[in-house]
């Protein structure tokens, strides 16, 4: 393991060992329910996507069993095991998060580091999922290639969009630990290994549309001018009133949208999606799963895990 990953692997102990001052533990993917925070909704937006992705493959191919490498709490491989019904297992550079996906979603995990998993033979997944995860690591290629050998039929990838070479290259990364050491162009994707498919995540402007109705306003860079920061700040000002009615409708009106959106004008988003598909079609079958965003954002609270119960 390189430095770099190691001092990444003590930062992420800390981090999902957090708790707040009753002991309730500080999720990172939301776990209890929906949440207006704006980190969640940009998650639920990032499920969604895979989630379609991963019904669309399905409906082609005979898919038992899942993987998803960077689990964090297990929230994702919990929505796969639930709406398909997949065996699932998830592995997490942190050993704590691994703790959190097996006690709080009883799901298998693995500590490992995703540059190197020779603890998982080749071909082993009919489906392997890696989201938000390449962009910390310093060699996201050999990461990559060891994603597509231990994949049998079909992996995705998210990563942080460079819409060109230019603003990939105009990235700064910051010198600490799990920071975006990397963002990615649709040609990196390519150039990993041929790609059957890339699509679009987060239309950049509906954020900033979304964040006028929600708690969190951080959605303009401080290096936009002075005229948009006002427009917006004026913007937020305007609609504080109906932040009141922002719920479960309004958040699946723009997670629908940003679906939409996202896949349509790809040029303007803030994560790229890579589809690879390895084998031919096994399963060609319509099947009935549940309805993905109901159960999404079901509108219950799930109970309080408290960090010393989690660690008995």
């Amino acid at each position: 393991m390189d430095e770099y990953t190691r001092k990444t692997k003590v930062w992420l102990e800390q981090r999902f060992s957090e708790s707040d001052e009753q002991g309730i533990y500080k999720s990172h993917a939301p776990i209890y329910g929906f949440s207006k925070s704006h980190v969640f909704l940009g998650l639920y937006k990032n499920n969604y996507a895979i989630l379609k992705e991963i019904e669309k493959l399905s409906f082609k191919y005979l898919l038992e069993n899942f993987l998803e490498v960077g689990c964090a709490e297990g929230y994702t491989s919990h929505l796969v095991e639930s709406i398909f019904g997949f065996k699932v297992c998830a592995i997490d550079l942190s050993l704590e998060a691994v703790k959190r996906t097996k006690d709080i979603y009883h799901l298998k995990g693995i500590v490992a580091d995703t540059q190197s998993l020779e603890c998982i033979k080749t071909d082993s997944f009919d489906l392997v999922l890696c989201s938000e995860t390449l962009e910390h690591l310093p060699d996201p290629a050999k990461a990559f290639g060891e994603l597509l050998r231990i994949s049998k039929k079909a992996l995705i990838v998210t990563v942080p969009a460079a819409k060109n070479l230019r603003e990939k290259e105009e990235f700064i990364s910051l010198d600490e630990p799990h920071a975006h050491l990397n963002i990615f162009t649709k040609e990196d994707l390519r150039h990993f290994a041929r790609c059957n498919r890339i699509r679009g995540i987060s239309f950049k402007w509906l954020d900033k549309i979304e964040s006028l109705f929600t708690a969190d306003g951080k959605q303009i860079s401080s290096r936009s001018s002075e005229f948009i920061i006002f427009m917006y700040r004026l913007g937020r000002l305007i609609f504080s009133p109906f932040r009141i009615l922002y719920g479960v409708n309004l958040a699946k009106f723009f997670i629908k949208l940003d679906y939409w959106l996202g896949g349509a004008f790809i040029f303007n988003v803030i994560t790229y999606m890579g589809i690879y598909v390895k084998a031919q079609p096994d399963f060609i079958k319509r099947i009935k799963h549940r309805n993905i965003l109901n159960f999404m954002l079901k509108d219950e609270t799930k109970p309080c895990f408290i960090r010393e119960k989690l660690n008995n």
